[in-house]
């Protein structure tokens, strides 16, 4: 979603403006939302082209499989609920989505560096792992902000690095991000990022106003959780649930190989109201 905001040409409509602004009073977020032009652009984009409208449509269809569960994560770890929509630019809710430039993965795209509680080995990366990563995902934005004491720079550093953000400002005074912004101190991915996820949550606010009142959210997903400490092959898995190996491949993203690890502790999902048989 990100490289498809990057073709946005910034010719910004006063109506779209004139109409976010007065629907900010009506808005309820936990994040201070703000519109000005260049929020006017994404949403234009995002209400306006075909492309746009295609690419937010997916992202908030695909989100109904997960919303429940971020927001849940999210405020066990006291970040605004609207963060989740982070999820739009980075990866569309895709839990399985990959950069091969940068080679950051999953829906919150951690780099291969990462921590954050986030295991990798030879058979699982848990970048993959829906809720783990989202709950690493809040613990990073959440240090973000303390280091920086700012939602938007949060989101400007989540994308370019904390350090970046906060030499930023440093050089020139300002801890705001539509002053970096003006002042030409922030990479264009970053000028992209929070614009784009700031016209997101207003268009989530008032869907139908933008055009997206044909939205039909995917079921959440439902599974059941054993945790295991022995290899186990999903195949075998398969056969005892009686669920297709496809599906059982979705459930488990976080796994490299059809085999659960050994010696190790592996939360196993299975389909909802199967783990009595399987045990």
């Amino acid at each position: 979603p990100a490289d498809v905001a990057s073709e946005v040409t910034f010719e910004v409509d006063p109506n779209i403006v004139a109409k976010a602004q007065a629907e900010l009073a009506t808005t309820k977020s936990d994040l201070p939302l703000v519109v000005n032009d260049y929020v006017a652009v994404y949403i234009n984009f995002f209400a306006n082209t075909q492309r746009g409208h295609n690419t937010l449509l997916h992202s908030f269809q695909r989100a109904g499989r997960y919303k429940a569960m971020i927001q849940r994560v999210m405020a066990e770890e006291g970040v605004p609920q609207d963060l989740i929509y982070l999820a739009v630019a980075e990866s569309g809710f895709n839990p399985r989505a990959m950069n091969g430039h940068s080679h950051a993965c999953g829906m919150w795209q951690f780099m291969p560096d990462t921590r954050y509680g986030l295991v990798r080995n030879a058979y699982v990366d848990e970048r993959f792992d829906p809720e783990k990563s989202t709950r690493a995902s809040a613990r990073y934005m959440k240090f973000i902000y303390d280091q920086l004491g700012d939602w938007y720079l949060t989101m400007a550093g989540y994308n370019w690095g904390t350090g970046n953000v906060q030499r930023a400002v440093e050089k020139t005074g300002y801890a705001d991000f539509w002053e970096l912004y003006k002042r030409n101190n922030l990479p264009a991915e970053t000028k992209s990022y929070v614009p784009e996820i700031l016209a997101a949550i207003i268009i989530a606010n008032h869907p139908a106003q933008y055009g997206f009142d044909e939205i039909t959210l995917d079921p959440p997903v439902l599974t059941d959780t054993v945790t295991i400490n022995y290899s186990a092959s999903l195949r075998l898995v398969s056969d005892i649930v009686g669920a297709p190996l496809d599906e059982l491949t979705a459930l488990n993203p976080s796994l490299l190989r059809s085999v659960t690890p050994p010696d190790t502790s592996f939360d196993l999902h299975l389909p909802a109201g199967t783990a009595t048989l399987f045990n």
